[in-house]
Order: C-alpha cells, then structure tokens, then sequence
C-alpha cells in the first residue's frame, strides 16, 4: 500500500483523534498520582518508614510538578505544547517502572520524582492543545471530557487496583501501568507530531489566533501582577490539592485505621471520591457554559468541598460509614470542578499569557498536594496514632485533628472563587471553529 495515497482525515475531524489520544494518556498518567494511596500501608511496612516520611512519597512529586509549572507553561506558549506532553508520558512510564523496581526508600523516591517531573508536563500542555483545536463556547465541555478521563483513572486506581493488588502483590500492577505509559507514548507522537507533519500542518479549516511573542520577564511580571492569576492559584489550591493530597495517600489508611474495614473496603471511598469527579467535570463544564459564568459554580463546588472536611472534624474523626460516603463523594465532585480554573483562563487571559498563568494556577493546587501529605502525616504522629499498641480511639483522634488540614486549606480555595471576575470574559478574539 502506497503510504502517499493514504486519506487522511481533515483538521476539523482530526481535532477529535487528538482528543481521544490526549484523553486516554491522561487516565493512565493519572493513575499514577492516585495509586500510592492504596497501597500506602504496604510502603509503609516493607520500607519501615513512618506516617510522615511516608508522605514524602507524595509530597517529592508534587513539589518538582508544582516548581515546573511556570517554566513549563512559559515554554509551552514560546514553543510547541505537542512535544513536552509526548516527554511527560515517558517520563511518566519511565518513572513508574523505577518506582516498581526500587529496593531502598531512596529509590522509591526516585521514581516518584521523575512521575512528577513527566506530571508537571501533562495538563498545562493539555490545555494549550485543546485551546487550539477548540472554540472558546465549547473549550470548558471538551476540557471536562479530558478531565473525565483522568478521574476515570482515579477509579481504576481504587477498588479494581487493590483487587488486582490483593491478587498479585503491588510491583506487577504498577509495572504493567508503567509499560502502557510509555507505548502511549510512542502513540501521542504520532498522533500530535508525525501525524500533523504528514498532513502538512493544514489548518485550512481553522481560523488562527494570532499570538504575540512577549519575553520572558515581561510575561512573568504580567502574570505575577494580573488578580486573576491569584485567584485561580487560590482555587486551584483548595479545590485540586486537597483532593489529591489525600486520595493519593491517606483516604484508604484513614478508613482501614477509623473503621477497621479491609483494604478492598477502604477503597471503595476512594472509588467514590473519583465517582464525584468523574460526574462533575460534564456537569460543571455545561453549567459554567450554559450560564456564561465561571464564578458562581465554583464557589459553590469549593464551598461544599469545605463543609465536607469540615463534616469529620465536627464527628470527632469517625462520621457514620454512610455520610463518610458522600462526604468522599462531595470531595470529589469538587476537584472535578477545579476544571474552571482553566475554562476562566481560557476565557479572561490573552492567548500569549495562556500558558505561564495556566502553570503559576496549577501550581496553586500543586502546593497544596506538597504541603499537605506530610503536615497530615505528621500530625497523626504527634498525637500519637504510632505503634502496635495504639488504640483505635487513639488513632480516630489524630485524624480527628489532622482532617482540620484540608479543611483550611479548602477555605483558600473559597477565597479565590469569590475574586474571580464575572462571565466568561471577552478578552481574546477568538475565531476558531466549534
């Protein structure tokens, strides 16, 4: 067959392979900022590590993901997003199968040093794709699609992984998770890079938008100064961070602890926090564009993800098994909004800024991740939740005290709801196809 011959398809029928390209990487990346939660305990054990050390695991991949974020968003509007987001899932694979392999506690953070260096290129890069591919009026529904598709990952990384875990020991699954990454790889190059040089880079059916070049120092300084980029940071910070501090780490140890249920059980709340973000992002993302308005549903998703925390401090650590429930459930329905971040960016910022304002908001959420696994860890040390003869009342009152962490945290999050401007902007002239 004569390869030249081939018809491919237009850019306007193009746009939806490189969505379901981007969408399937995202929900196998994404099972790697979820999946230590479930097999925290195990860590823990095999490597002799306590709670606090333990949540350096965490906290190492998003401190390098959230200290990328503006170099990584910079040079993503100076160059090319397509060929940063091919490196990140490499090195998201790479990272895993080092993380799999590892035999010492320095390992193991090895490798959950390179995921978040391969992370920090995924979503930003993400975003300025899409803003390419799609209008303004439909961006916030498209971008909950790939939304949806990592939260689909979270659920993988929950009841199905801890069966699968339970059955073949941890190193098998997260191998096989890293192998698959890195052939995913190989497909995002073809379909973003190859693909698009053999159809001659054709945008014949797209209007462009026009992006000024600005330097660096200039870009950052509009950045650090513009309210907007705050705000997001602060919404990023309650609504995305707190979700993942604690699902990627203490929901299942915290269930098994408190409620004394097996890992399979414990993970079925984590299988319902990543139900509510899996359901939020449609449905946010519909919402803010049908009201033409970003600021009002995500000061409600931000403010019931506060009442949500604040429901286990109030039940001294240990609400009944069924609020705990929608408690997990509304937690996640508000980090499937933190989609807005992006959709009000996409709205309110200048396609030359896009990148930078989408990494310093990203980043916001990424401190939160950092600093929050290990302020809970070592908060349920310092009250004595440690060793084989604590008592369970013990162990439930440290939570009781730690779950005051994410619940702070989460006001941050309400403060930047509120700030956000009105509207969906109008800002950049936007002409591309929906």
């Amino acid at each position: 067959m004569n390869v030249r011959n081939v018809r491919l398809p237009s850019t306007i029928q193009w746009r939806w392979v490189v969505l379901a390209a981007i969408s399937v990487s995202y929900l196998v990346v994404f099972t790697q900022r979820t999946g230590p939660g479930v097999i925290g305990d195990q860590l823990q054990a095999e490597f002799h590590v306590s709670a606090g050390v333990l949540g350096t695991i965490t906290s190492i991949q998003y401190l390098l993901y959230m200290l990328l974020q503006i170099p990584i968003g910079v040079y993503g509007d100076k160059s090319g997003p397509e060929r940063m987001l091919v490196i990140g899932v490499l090195l998201d694979g790479v990272g895993t199968l080092v993380f799999t392999s590892a035999d010492t506690f320095l390992w193991l953070l090895v490798g959950r040093a390179i995921v978040g260096i391969g992370d920090s290129l995924i979503w930003v890069n993400i975003v300025l794709i899409l803003a390419k591919w799609f209008a303004k009026g439909r961006f916030a529904a498209v971008l909950a699609v790939a939304n949806t598709a990592g939260s689909l990952g979270s659920l993988v990384t929950s009841v199905p992984l801890a069966a699968w875990i339970a059955v073949a020991g941890w190193h098998m699954p997260f191998r096989i998770i890293g192998l698959l990454l890195v052939a995913l790889a190989i497909v995002d190059f073809f379909v973003l890079i190859v693909a698009k040089r053999g159809r001659g880079n054709a945008q014949e059916d797209l209007a462009q938008i026009t992006i000024q070049r600005l330097p660096i120092r200039a870009m950052l300084a509009k950045v650090v100064r513009d309210r907007l980029s705050w705000s997001t940071f602060c919404c990023h910070f309650g609504a995305m961070g707190t979700y993942l501090a604690m699902v990627s780490l203490w929901v299942v140890p915290y269930f098994m602890s408190v409620y004394g249920v097996a890992r399979s059980e414990a993970a079925w709340f984590s299988l319902v926090a990543f139900m509510g973000a899996l359901v939020a992002g449609p449905i946010i993302g519909w919402v803010s564009d049908r009201l033409g308005d970003r600021r009002r549903p995500y000061f409600v998703t931000q403010s019931l993800g506060t009442l949500a925390w604040l429901t286990v401090v109030v039940f001294a650590g240990k609400p009944p098994i069924g609020l705990a429930g929608v408690v997990m459930f509304v937690v996640g329905f508000g980090c499937g909004s933190s989609l807005l971040t992006f959709a009000c960016i996409r709205d309110h910022v200048k396609p030359e800024l896009a990148g930078v304002t989408s990494g310093f908001a990203n980043s916001g959420g990424f401190l939160s991740a950092v600093l929050l696994p290990v302020l809970f860890g070592a908060m349920i040390d310092a009250n004595g939740a440690q060793g084989l003869t604590v008592t369970r009342q013990v162990v439930q009152h440290a939570y009781s005290l730690a779950f005051l962490l994410p619940t702070i945290f989460s006001v941050v999050g309400v403060i930047g709801s509120l700030t956000l401007p009105k509207g969906n902007g109008a800002v950049i002239a936007d002409d591309v196809t929906a």
